[in-house]
């Protein structure tokens, strides 16, 4: 009875490892070829790639949009995929997995930083932030993302050192970065939300197209002073002293009409619309790391009922034994 016992907990055990070691395989075999430390440039003729948990279109897929053309990718490895083609192992939005590497062309990390910069609207800006570090040293960047690595022999910006921002973008992951330099010496790329005091009202000030706000003012608008000077008209002062007729000046203040306001109060509505793509792009962030996590359940699932058999088997057999 013990031997019968002995072996039936025996097969138990092995059929639980047997399914958890299949299942952490499956999907989770990541392991590049060989690992790499280079980027490249996405550049498809579909307007953009997917990234897959493994070197294969039919794995899963983790992406719910395309990586545009002009993203930068830190190729972190490299794999021959089930079509027989080289896979790029790279990490996107906090996750791990493969691009195609027919869909990616090569570049320097300043390359593709510079591509990166250009794709997602870069600007040139001029405005100061305040370093929060928490007490410590903050992290400059190669480039406007923490895939390009943190700039070499440097120890970073001293918390509360106020610096200046002289170029501007949202990331594709939707952060706001921005490089900067320290008594005209490049420092390296920031990360606004995260390192410093930044708010969207320094960049927006400071934007091309709202430095037309001050042209809001618009002089030309308010110049059409020429029509308001019919003075010459109402010199015939000898004959009544026609002042009073000359005194329509209400008429000649149109430039109530002249400030254009309404274009001004136009300047909140493009950063709510970047609050929006914010919130949109920390949603499908969201939902990719939702998905990742998701494949551990199952695992802790078999092996609980495993456990439970074996507690069942225990009791059934102590009491049969009695």
């Amino acid at each position: 009875m013990k031997r019968r016992f002995g072996t039936v907990i025996a097969m138990v055990l092995c059929f639980i490892l047997t399914v958890v070691s299949v299942y952490a395989d499956d999907g989770k075999g990541q392991n590049p070829d060989y690992v790499t430390d280079y980027y490249m440039i996405v550049q498809s003729t579909q307007g953009g790639v997917d990234i897959y948990d493994e070197a294969d279109t039919q794995s899963v897929k983790l992406n719910d949009s395309k990586i545009p053309n002009g993203t930068a990718i830190h190729v972190l490895g490299e794999k021959n995929g089930a079509d027989n083609k080289k896979w790029a192992y790279t990490q996107y939005h906090g996750m791990n997995g493969y691009v195609p590497m027919d869909d990616l062309d090569p570049a320097s990390r300043e390359e593709a930083a510079n591509e990166e910069y250009r794709t997602f609207g870069g600007k040139d800006v001029d405005f100061e932030v305040k370093v929060h570090g928490n007490d410590g040293n903050v992290s400059v960047y190669n480039g406007p993302g923490e895939k390009f690595d943190q700039v070499s022999g440097t120890e970073g910006i001293a918390d509360g050192t106020t610096v200046h921002i002289f170029q501007y973008v949202q990331g594709e992951d939707g952060t706001n970065w921005g490089k900067t330099d320290t008594d005209g010496v490049t420092q390296g790329w920031l990360n606004l939300d995260r390192d410093t005091d930044y708010v969207n009202e320094n960049v927006s000030a400071d934007a091309p197209e709202a430095t037309g706000t001050s042209g809001n003012v618009p002089v030309a608008a308010v110049t059409p002073t020429p029509e308001a000077t019919p003075t010459p008209k109402a010199t015939p002062t000898p004959e009544v002293t026609p002042t009073e007729k000359v005194t329509p000046t209400p008429e000649a203040t149109p430039t109530e009409e002249a400030t254009p306001t309404p274009e001004e109060t136009e300047k909140p509505a493009s950063t709510e619309d970047k609050e929006s793509d914010d919130k949109q792009s920390q949603k499908t962030s969201g939902k990719n790391v939702k998905a990742d996590s998701g494949m551990k359940n199952p695992v802790i699932w078999i092996s609980g009922i495993g456990i439970i058999v074996i507690i069942i088997l225990l009791i059934y057999f102590l009491k049969k034994k009695k």
